[in-house]
């Protein structure tokens, strides 16, 4: 027992501040989510963990890019689908005009409701999706798009859907000016050539399959990756709840124990006076 040098107190005092070390960092391990409190206690796993988030944004950057093509894509279809049910019922009324048993109000009636089909099936060609032309393209031929398929930089090349070329404005300039059902010779004229422009929707809404899916295909695979990603970012940096908590626990006691032999400790001296008395 000596009075100058508290040698227990200072090894008791050395222990507690460990203690409280280990329970500073279960608390921010618990707080943040993250086994990785600070830089110091692993610094290799910060490097990858950073390299991981720049995948992980640069992949969810490529899908949002995709989404946006698939949009564009169905809105395509859309249009289309709509423009092709038009067609079908044009020809059936170009068909019904040939009767001859209908009267000429009859006729007057399908030429109208024709006319109102044609002008909605012209009207197709200028249509947008979010200020961008939609089967417009430029007077010098058609333009692609592309866009990045992977966080690597890969590009995919979509061609346009082309509503503009000699095969749909031949058959469809304005309404009424084109296409007519206003006597037997105009109506046979008219259902070949509502004929050529079901066709060549159908090869263009067949194009638009083809994109789509190679886009989804895309999407599929950048899905997967950054799911796999994501999950061996976790294995790296995510605290386990269960395993901190207990440690955070076991951390408590020690500082309380601490605390408590660390004033017992500072009191030692004072017995080694008591024995001078």
């Amino acid at each position: 027992m000596v009075i100058n040098t508290n040698v227990e107190a200072q090894r008791t005092a050395g222990n507690l501040q460990t203690s409280q070390k280990s329970l500073s960092h279960s608390l921010a391990r618990l707080s943040s989510g993250s086994k990785i409190a600070s830089v110091s206690e692993d610094s290799a796993a910060v490097a990858t963990t950073s390299r991981m988030d720049s995948r992980l944004n640069k992949i969810d950057a490529v899908m949002t890019g995709l989404s946006g093509i698939i949009s564009l894509t169905q809105t395509q279809d859309g249009y289309i689908n709509s423009a092709t049910d038009a067609l079908v019922r044009m020809s059936e009324l170009a068909l019904l005009s040939q009767d001859g048993t209908k009267s000429a109000n009859d006729l007057a009636l399908y030429q109208k409701e024709f006319n109102v089909l044609n002008e909605a099936v012209a009207a197709t060609a200028n249509k947008q999706f979010s200020d961008i032309d939609l089967f417009k393209t430029t007077a010098n031929g058609a333009t692609s798009t592309v866009i990045s398929i992977d966080e690597n930089g890969n590009l995919l090349t979509i061609l346009p859907v082309d509503l503009s070329g000699a095969v749909y404005t031949d058959a469809i300039k304005a309404a009424g000016s084109e296409l007519s059902i206003s006597n037997s010779a105009d109506a046979k004229a008219t259902l070949d050539k509502i004929k050529k422009l079901l066709e060549h929707l159908q090869q263009e809404r067949t194009s638009i399959g083809a994109t789509q899916s190679r886009v989804e295909f895309a999407l599929s695979q950048l899905s997967t990756s950054k799911e796999n990603l994501s999950q061996a970012k976790s294995r790296i940096s995510d605290v386990n709840v269960a395993e901190e908590t207990t440690r955070y626990a076991r951390s408590q006691i020690l500082v309380a124990s601490g605390t408590q032999m660390l004033r017992e400790a500072n009191n030692l001296p004072q017995t080694a006076l008591e024995l001078l008395r």
